[in-house]
């Protein structure tokens, strides 16, 4: 019955919400046409966000939303007097009495313990990698000499720079205040001048715009919602509209016609690729349907790069007004709770 209860009032309403905060997402992006990655990313997080409201918030049903209301439906706003009374604490010395909420507890804090562990071998892991090889001006002179023209226009502290001799080839930023590039000297020894400066132009762009930081937020977040499938796809939107941004800012302030920047683009993933897969290639693809990747990775990329044709320089921001609107919206749907409450024989499900 403990599980049961688990799952009616805790697991189904946190998936439930997740669907309904992505779906309201995706239709207020749409009708709005917002383009501010910035603003896309923030509305990406309303799925992984709002469930821990429903966690927080004891709602007692059979008084409140059943038999008091003729409706089984409707729209709410989570009642602050609620919040942080979980219903399982709330029952004191039986919790630990009971051999099955003594279960529920030691599973949910083995999961918390394994998500620390998962999240400490991370950050040490890719620390390591930002210290597995640091480089100087006098070492890789090319690079960082990308580096002191780009970060002149986009105006941020120099990072370090570090080359890792292991299996892994896409460049990454690593650090909190003072940032480090890792690169792969395998990918860079394949690549062109033009291709070199897109690429670190692009992981300079990450650290404007501070993508590792998010990134870390939202997977944590994605990770203690592990059960929840519509938590993975709020991530890829978040992780895609960071790739996103950092191609329009290189479109910005590279001074390279979009053209270049995505063909520049499109040849370092064919390459990345090519070392992954050991399949080298000769030419660059000249239509997507030729690209050794999956269908799905295709239309990624297909979305990437028109994402890069259509970005204008001049628009990549959103104006001060239409910005704080969307803030104004995002608190309101943040706050705002469909529900839709289901009786099954004396079992209340309450969704929102």
């Amino acid at each position: 019955m403990v599980f049961l209860e688990i799952l009616v009032n805790y697991i189904l309403p946190i998936i439930y919400d997740s669907f309904v905060s992505l779906v309201l997402v995706l239709f207020f992006l749409f009708i709005f046409r917002i383009k501010d990655s910035n603003i896309r990313i923030l509305f990406s997080f309303l799925p992984l966000i709002k469930p821990f409201i429903i966690i927080a918030e004891k709602i007692d049903i059979d008084k409140i939303y059943f038999q008091t209301q003729l409706k089984t439906y409707g729209l709410r706003i989570p009642d602050p007097n609620n919040i942080i009374k979980f219903r399982l604490l709330d029952r004191g010395p039986e919790v630990f009495s009971n051999i099955n909420y003594l279960i529920v507890f030691l599973i949910f804090i083995s999961i918390i313990l394994i998500l620390i562990i998962r999240w400490v071998t991370l950050f040490f892991f890719y620390r390591n990698l930002a210290c597995e090889d640091k480089v100087g001006r006098k070492d890789v002179p090319e690079i960082y000499n990308i580096i002191d023209n780009y970060i002149k226009k986009i105006k941020i502290k120099s990072p370090d720079v570090s080359l890792t001799h292991r299996n892994y080839f896409s460049p990454f930023v690593v650090g909190i205040k003072n940032y480090t590039i890792v690169l792969s000297p395998n990918l860079m020894e394949k690549l062109n001048l033009d291709e070199k400066e897109t690429l670190i132009q692009h992981e300079l762009s990450h650290i404007k715009r501070k993508d590792n930081l998010i990134s870390w937020a939202a997977l944590i977040l994605r990770e203690l919602l592990f059960f929840n499938p519509f938590a993975y796809i709020a991530y890829y939107l978040i992780k895609t509209e960071q790739e996103k941004g950092s191609d329009k800012l290189v479109v910005k302030y590279s001074g390279k016609p979009t053209k270049e920047i995505a063909k520049n683009i499109l040849n370092v993933i064919l390459k990345i690729r090519s070392i992954l897969t050991s399949k080298p290639i000769s030419e660059p693809a000249q239509s997507f349907a030729f690209l050794p990747l999956s269908l799905f990775n295709q239309i990624k990329l297909k979305n990437r790069i028109n994402s890069i044709f259509k970005t204008d320089p001049a628009k990549i921001y959103s104006s001060i007004f239409p910005k704080i609107l969307m803030y104004i919206l995002f608190i309101i749907l943040l706050l705002i709770q469909i529900v839709f409450i289901f009786k099954i024989n004396n079992l209340y499900i309450f969704l929102r």
